[in-house]
């Protein structure tokens, strides 16, 4: 069967993301020199300026999920991947657009400054330092393969050299222990789970990990 304008599209988009993962330079200071913020693991902080954020940055952006049932989640709000159409320093809102919405169904918003995570810029080298990148066990939000949503995920292995990628598990309640088995994910998708989302039942637009349920 012949891929729909929609498939292709998306395709593209998929191939995209994947080449900007692995285009992201790598972090290379001086003797002594800590990473920069966006490096890694190494987040924003509280104050953002011109030098961390500019129009076309995608960002991780916390939405109201129009493709669920409102009855369904609790939130109804997924952690999306966007990008940033402007930042309003002195009013800290974001007006970010969906990089997967329908042809011709632009999706804007404007958020607040608590619903949007900054993507690392820089990649970060383990060996040179250790401290930008998460440890095992870290909670973390992860883009899933193959799609634009984050979900929340826990280290399983970091990466041990500068190219190597991130071993995760993906929650997943469809599985004895509540995870999927472990999947690589380069450090561009790879953020810190905020405290609001570590103890809630928010999915995700969906749902992708645990929409199919194991079987012996």
């Amino acid at each position: 069967m012949a891929k729909g304008p929609r498939n292709m599209r998306r395709g593209v988009l998929m191939s995209l993301l994947q080449e900007s993962a692995k285009s992201i330079p790598m972090w290379a200071g001086g003797v002594d020199e800590r990473p920069p913020p966006l490096c890694g693991a190494i987040g924003a902080g509280s104050s953002i300026d011109s030098t961390l954020v500019a129009p076309g940055d995608h960002v991780a952006a916390l939405v109201p999920d129009l493709e669920s049932p409102g009855a369904e989640f609790a939130d109804n709000e997924s952690w999306i991947l966007a990008e940033v159409i402007s930042f309003n320093r002195d009013k800290r809102q974001f007006q970010v657009e969906d990089v997967d919405a329908e042809e011709g169904k632009v999706r804007r918003y404007t958020l607040d400054r608590s619903k949007v995570i900054l993507l690392p810029k820089w990649k970060a080298n383990p060996v040179l330092n250790p401290e930008a990148v998460f440890p095992k066990g870290t909670l973390v939000l992860a883009l899933y393969p193959q799609t634009t949503c984050f979900y929340r995920a826990v280290v399983d292995t970091h990466p041990t050299n500068a190219q190597d990628e991130y071993s995760l598990y993906f929650e997943d309640p469809s599985y004895p222990d509540g995870y999927a088995p472990s999947i690589r994910i380069p450090q561009r998708y790879v953020i810190l789970c905020p405290e609001n989302d570590r103890k809630s039942g928010r999915q995700g637009r969906k749902r992708v990990p645990g929409q199919k349920k194991k079987t012996n």
